[in-house]
């Protein structure tokens, strides 16, 4: 009998062996990387970019990056209703979910997963001196953006959870919570310095074959624009127009897909919107995403999901996002009505299409917003607020906004960004938490809703393992 071993990490400090046979029995726990393995890792500019490498592929293929970040954040939220069957589904849907919880678990556990691979790479580049320095420089910048991105994640999923910065399994198996506040001081460090040390276009990067064109790596710009984001997110929004006003000015890279390609341009590899794509988690060359296959039903088997239709129903007919993102099955009183941004759920439907998908993490519409929402708060220009509103209103052939007021920007900026980004990489329920207005939205469509669950409970395995990490309050 054929034996697979792979590695799952649990906690923040240690990985576990599982063997995957008939019986999937756990084998062994392995030790931390050592240093034997380190020095040979680092050897060369070619065996370090080829450990960079296993970091961005390990991402695109845990299922909390190609599935949850989408599916669960969007029933965490009040984007879908849910008519299945899945436990973790259900608990996600109801806010229902406790200690005994199964969803929490890989969630946690992915992002450690890559942060562990991130330390490892930054320490090894460090320590060893078998790279150039050019690519020394390369890498820790890419490294450390994959820290900062796990990080941002984690804390708007988590909350407080343990900044862990090494790979030394005698530190980081027994580091208590750190603050949210300098959670974020450590995103924004390594942001800062990924955006200073990364390239401008997309050449250098370990995971775009040294093509300048291609949005699988993160460049300079990348960076630029999960820092516009955080800055928004923490409130500093001369910053988080600064940034996004750098993306959007780089206009060789980066420019919206227009009104008439919207159906499937906005989703397709290596399009001029996307700013950081995600590969296939099966093989780089597949056309298609696994997020398309958890939205959409399987032939032969009916919905499992639908999107509100008080949701719907904010969209005028015209808006191209109603028409081109969602899609409808059944009739009347079983009409569904389902997310359609990614349209194929195998490689050969996209073949057939002649249509190439790849899971799109940040684009830029998004820095448009970004822009239009931190200057609406700052309130010197709105007039400019407003326009950059309008860049994607008129987009997506939706009425174009006249307000003068402040408040009423603000609430139409939220919005719009509601409408943009349903469905689509945790921003309804991460900008529902970050406004405040979870708790005022969210009682009223779910029994089982508390605020509490504005926070995933820890799992327990990662509390068992550290003495000095504690429970989500209100979770026992």
């Amino acid at each position: 009998m054929s034996i697979i071993i792979k590695k799952i990490f649990l906690g923040t400090a240690a990985f576990v062996t599982v063997a995957l046979s008939a019986c999937e029995k756990m084998v062994e726990v392995d030790p931390p990387i050592n240093e034997i393995k380190s020095e040979v890792a680092f050897s060369s500019d070619k065996l370090a970019a080829n450990a960079l490498s296993g970091m961005y592929t390990g991402l695109a293929q845990s299922s909390t990056q190609t599935i949850y970040l989408s599916l669960y954040n969007s029933l965490f939220a009040d984007d879908l209703i849910y008519n299945g069957l899945n436990e973790s589904s259900n608990d996600a849907y109801n806010n229902s979910y406790t200690t005994i919880s199964l969803l929490q678990n890989n969630i946690f556990s992915d992002w450690y997963s890559t942060i562990y691979k991130a330390n490892s790479i930054i320490e090894g580049l460090q320590k060893y001196k078998g790279t150039s320095d050019l690519v020394r420089k390369q890498l820790t910048a890419e490294a450390k953006f994959f820290r900062a991105y796990c990080y941002f994640n984690l804390v708007n999923t988590f909350g407080e959870v343990p900044l862990v910065l090494t790979t030394e399994v005698s530190i980081s198996s027994l580091q208590p919570k750190e603050t949210v506040d300098n959670i974020y001081k450590q995103i924004i460090i390594d942001l800062t310095a990924a955006k200073s040390d990364l390239l401008l276009d997309y050449s250098a990067s370990s995971n775009t074959g040294n093509a300048s064109n291609k949005r699988l790596g993160v460049n300079h710009y990348v960076a630029t624009a999960l820092l516009a984001r955080t800055y928004l997110f923490t409130g500093d929004y001369a910053a988080a127009e600064k940034n996004a006003s750098e993306v959007i000015a780089a206009t060789n890279l980066y420019s919206l897909i227009p009104s008439g390609n919207m159906a499937t341009g906005v989703w397709v590899k290596d399009n001029l919107e996307s700013i950081w794509q995600m590969s296939s988690p099966i093989a780089p060359t597949n056309q298609y995403t696994d997020e398309a296959g958890a939205f959409l039903p399987f032939s032969g088997t009916e919905p499992q999901f639908d999107i509100r239709k008080t949701f719907r129903d904010l969209f005028i007919s015209a808006d191209l996002r109603g028409q081109k993102w969602m899609v409808s099955y059944g009739s009347g009183t079983s009409l569904k009505v389902l997310p359609y941004k990614y349209k194929y759920t195998s490689n050969a439907t996209a073949v057939a299409a002649g249509v190439a998908e790849s899971q799109t993490v940040l684009r830029l519409a998004e820095q448009y917003l970004i822009r239009a929402e931190a200057r609406a708060r700052i309130g010197v220009n709105l007039s400019g607020a407003r326009d950059d509103m309008n860049m994607i209103r008129s987009r997506a052939k939706a009425t174009e906004s006249t307000t003068t007021v402040k408040s009423d920007l603000i609430d139409e900026i939220l919005l719009e960004n509601r409408k943009e980004f349903f469905c689509e990489q945790g921003y309804r329920w991460y900008n529902l938490k970050r406004t405040g207005q979870a708790d005022l939205v969210l009682p009223t469509l779910k029994p089982a809703y508390r605020p509490a669950a504005k926070l995933l409970p820890l799992p327990t395995v990662a509390i068992n393992a550290n003495p000095n990490l504690k429970q989500n309050p209100d979770y026992r």
